[in-house]
């Protein structure tokens, strides 16, 4: 079957980026299959300002969700990780998860047997969502 779209997203996390909320919470997309894991990196800065890198299969609290990635070789790389990094403070780790919408598998399969095609995708950030949100008067408040 063909793969959805696939988005890469960085996460800042404290320390050294082992929160079990977020592990449980990237397990129960993959079970659910609204999401598939194609490949995933924690990135650490410490204090003198060093990045160091580590599969997720290296990190043995993570091993559960490691053991579930299907991997799309060559989607990610070191010098990828390194930009998506940058702006990662000292001391914080940075969670990059390249994952494939599974969800839309079913649809894009249904507009493409209908002879139909993807025009285009657009991701629009969180931050800049909630920004709108947040500066937008409600539909219902200008009625």
């Amino acid at each position: 079957m063909p793969l959805g779209p696939i988005e890469i997203v960085v996460f800042s996390l404290p320390g050294d980026g082992l929160a079990g909320e977020v592990l449980s919470e990237v397990q129960s997309l993959v079970a659910a299959g609204t999401v598939t894991i194609v490949d995933a990196v924690l990135a650490r800065r410490d204090a003198d300002g060093a990045l160091t890198l580590a599969e997720l299969a290296d990190e043995p609290s993570w091993d559960d969700l490691a053991g579930s990635i299907d991997h799309v070789e060559g989607l990610v790389a070191a010098e990828d990780v390194d930009l998506l990094t940058a702006d990662l403070p000292a001391g914080r780790a940075g969670l990059v998860l390249a994952f494939e919408n599974t969800w839309v598998r079913p649809l894009l399969a249904a507009v493409r047997g209908a002879g139909g095609a993807v025009l285009g995708e657009v991701a629009v950030a969180d931050v800049v969502v909630q920004e709108i949100a947040d500066t937008v008067p409600d539909e219902e408040e200008n009625r």
